[in-house]
């Protein structure tokens, strides 16, 4: 898919995950982009992106799960990434460095078959709009996903304990990088749901910013993916259970 597409009502409630009646509200609203064409709103798809990735920072949890929730496909992110892929110590000093490291990660754990197309995909989607969401994380991703890049979906997880420059909104530096590795959009939009979700969690994004071992990231999202079997009211046993995991690390050390 072009970067520069123009897409139908029904199109965007398909990437999106609505239906039409909403896209059109969200349209006349003024809330999504869009230019009336005699009697057809019509969406660029590089500002349904824009509109995508804002809803996905801001959205309530409730909202983030009429877009996870699926009885044909759960994706949980614990079962998406292992060892291989997690960077607790990147040494990077800039975007590129962070988005050469996050490819030759995905490479050398065959989540790819190309580290330049990855690595390009990746800068190129930079210079559309940076994926930093502010509080010291961002989500580096393809634009497209594409089953050249990924045959299957995976997670790429760094950390740069000195922090980085990644244009922020907040203009402040990013510490914490994940990166979904999606063959399709559907997943893609999925995947970039869920993590955000994730980092809802209070305090998670300091709890990530602190862990010392890669095991200590794949629990904390066993514990997030947990919370999809429990009700909402039940959330805070996955803080309990996130918590109780950081108190033992601390007396550990």
């Amino acid at each position: 898919m072009s970067t520069d597409k123009i897409m139908t009502t029904k199109e965007v409630a398909e990437y999106i995950k609505v239906n039409e009646k909403t896209v059109l509200k969200l349209a006349q609203y003024g809330e999504l982009p869009a230019v009336k064409v005699g009697n057809q709103w019509r969406y660029h798809l590089f500002s349904v992106d824009q509109y995508l990735q804002k809803q996905l920072i801001d959205s309530s949890d409730n909202d983030l799960d009429l877009i996870i929730k699926t009885k044909e496909y759960p994706i949980p992110l614990s079962r998406l990434i292992d060892e291989r892929v997690i960077d607790l110590d990147m040494k990077a000093t800039n975007k590129k460095n962070v988005l050469s490291q996050l490819a030759k990660l995905a490479h050398t754990a065959r989540f790819t078959p190309t580290y330049e197309g990855l690595y390009l995909a990746l800068e190129n989607r930079e210079k559309l709009l940076s994926t930093a969401l502010g509080q010291g994380v961002a989500i580096p991703h393809a634009r497209i996903p594409s089953q050249l890049l990924f045959k299957e979906p995976h997670i790429v997880f760094a950390r740069v304990n000195a922090g980085v420059d990644f244009d922020s909104p907040d203009k402040k530096k990013t510490y914490l990088f994940f990166m979904p590795c999606a063959p399709t959009e559907y997943v893609h939009v999925r995947l970039l749901a869920k993590i955000s979700k994730l980092l809802h969690i209070p305090n998670v994004i300091e709890q990530l910013k602190n862990i010392t071992q890669t095991k200590d990231l794949i629990q904390i999202l066993m514990s997030f993916d947990q919370s999809s079997l429990l009700s909402e009211n039940d959330n805070r046993h996955v803080q309990k259970t996130i918590d109780q995991q950081n108190n033992s690390q601390e007396k550990a050390s």
